[in-house]
């Protein structure tokens, strides 16, 4: 719900001591302090906490629920289709991937160093999971992430008809997060003016030091589509693959699992204690 504008900040000087403070905290939008000041102030008083310790333990309930809020919000804001956590992520499953390696990579210190993470295997084995998960990760360590598919992406661009000022702002606002996620990129096979433009995405990124993640169900040799011309194919995937972590996948799909456990379940008994 949306907050009104205030006019006017004024310690009120109407009802009890604790109405007064509850209405400055409102006033202030110190939503934390306000859910949590009474008790604290009544456990204070019981056991006789110091006010350092009273108003840092009220401190601390104002900076989490900020912090949950900011998160909530980054998320949001980067478009995932879905959440998907490492938790989630079934590594007995996909015993070809490292999951120490992949632990490291949520630590987020490859957005740091400016690399990139690029996720190759066939349909299915988590590749997108893993780039989501990711991104929440780097969220909750501070950076600002985008998520878009290719298709998407080509469809943007698109419909921004050729306007050059349209397209800058496209440009710009893909620019603008630390860490831009791409999936799907091997689907299609784009025209000239849409694989320049992703040119220049991935050239001005690597120029900025800037993180991509990329998710692919082809090898390196097979990208040439993206980028249409073979020169500019070779010049995109050197920058891509040089500063890059590349975890490639081999394994069954989830779509597999799912009917294997299913049919697992039914030829079971259920017992019911």
């Amino acid at each position: 719900m949306a907050r009104k504008k205030v006019n006017l900040y004024q310690f009120s000087n109407k009802g009890t001591q604790a109405e007064r403070i509850k209405h400055a905290l409102t006033l202030l939008e110190l939503d934390g302090m306000y859910g949590s000041f009474e008790q604290l102030a009544e456990e204070g008083i019981k056991n006789h906490i110091t006010l350092y310790d009273f108003l840092e333990t009220l401190l601390e309930k104002e900076v989490v629920l900020k912090e949950d809020s900011r998160t909530v919000r980054w998320i949001q804001q980067a478009r995932f289709p879905w959440q998907k956590t490492l938790k989630e992520f079934d590594f007995a499953f996909q015993p070809s991937i490292n999951q120490a390696f992949i632990h490291e990579l949520a630590s987020a210190r490859f957005v740091k160093q400016g690399k990139n993470v690029i996720f190759l295997g066939p349909p299915g084995v988590g590749k997108t999971h893993l780039s989501i998960a990711l991104g929440i990760e780097a969220i909750s360590q501070g950076y600002d992430v985008r998520f878009v598919l290719l298709n998407d992406l080509i469809d943007q661009f698109l419909k921004c008809d050729g306007n050059i000022v349209r397209v800058q702002r496209l440009l710009a606002t893909l620019l603008r997060p630390k860490v831009l996620i791409l999936d799907d990129i091997d689907y299609y096979t784009m025209g000239e003016d849409t694989s320049e433009f992703v040119f220049k995405l991935v050239i001005q990124r690597y120029n900025n030091n800037m993180s991509m993640i990329f998710t692919s169900n082809k090898s390196f040799d097979d990208w040439g589509g993206l980028f249409v011309q073979r020169q500019r194919a070779s010049s995109a995937i050197d920058r891509i693959t040089e500063r890059a972590e590349i975890v490639e996948i081999s394994g069954t799909s989830y779509r597999l699992k799912d009917k294997v456990d299913s049919k697992k379940l039914k030829g079971k008994s259920v017992v019911v204690n």
